[in-house]
């Protein structure tokens, strides 16, 4: 199949999980793929399992939370492969303890990676997308956004 081919996506958190079948997926599609996660090396194993395949891909040490780090990023895909067309917000952390327990260190983090990050991708793929008339920002959550988990009750466990 070639739905984005020609196409260049860039996917945070791609070295793993969910990123990682997203980035298959789309190189499968026919897109060049920009794989950034802060684990290079499993990064780079799926980019050898896109290439080995017959697709393109490059992995980009990136931390979705540092402004610089995104600018960054979408320079090397940008210098790689000309533009970026497709940005997959998909990097995201979890805490499993009670918000009651929860230090605001923590909490902090969270937010920095799940909520800036994406803000911050956003951002900063925006001016290109809008200079070539089109794009697509795909931003993925967890179900936590719609329900509760078994950790914001009362004892802390599930009932």
């Amino acid at each position: 199949m070639t739905r984005v081919q020609g196409k260049t996506a860039l996917i945070t958190g791609a070295a793993m999980g969910m990123g990682e079948a997203h980035a298959k997926l789309l190189a499968k599609e026919g897109a060049n793929v920009v794989v950034s996660d802060v684990n290079v090396e499993k990064g780079r194993i799926v980019v050898d399992t896109i290439t080995e395949a017959g697709g393109e891909a490059m992995v980009c040490k990136h931390d979705v939370s540092d402004e610089a780090a995104w600018r960054e990023v979408i320079g090397e895909g940008v210098t790689a492969y000309g533009k970026i067309d497709i940005l997959v917000n998909n990097a995201g952390v979890t805490l499993q303890k009670p918000v009651h327990e929860t230090e605001t260190h923590e909490w902090d983090r969270l937010f920095d990676i799940n909520v800036k990050g994406a803000f911050l991708g956003t951002k900063y793929i925006l001016p290109a997308m809008q200079k070539a008339g089109r794009g697509s920002i795909i931003n993925i959550s967890s179900i936590y956004g719609l329900v509760g988990g078994p950790s914001a009750r009362r004892s802390g466990k599930a009932r």
